[in-house]
């Protein structure tokens, strides 16, 4: 929404939150393919300031993770 609608920084209708996976639902998927998620990080970007941060609870939106593989 805010990318689309209030940044406006892509065109609407370009995300489908239905489509949205979760952190928890990525990482059952990460297991599933034989790995072990390490890290998850949220990022938040601050309209004030202009600028992107990361954060270790702000999983909500945007966040990256890092897997291994097993053995």
């Amino acid at each position: 929404f805010g990318a689309e609608v209030v940044m406006r920084w892509l065109p609407r209708g370009t995300h489908d939150w239905r489509k949205f996976i979760t952190p928890d639902e990525l990482d059952a998927m990460i297991r599933d393919a034989g790995l072990d998620p390490v890290d998850r990080t949220g990022m938040v970007f601050n309209p004030v300031l202009w600028r992107w941060s990361l954060s270790a609870r702000d999983l909500s939106v945007n966040y990256v993770t890092a897997s291994v593989r097993r053995g």
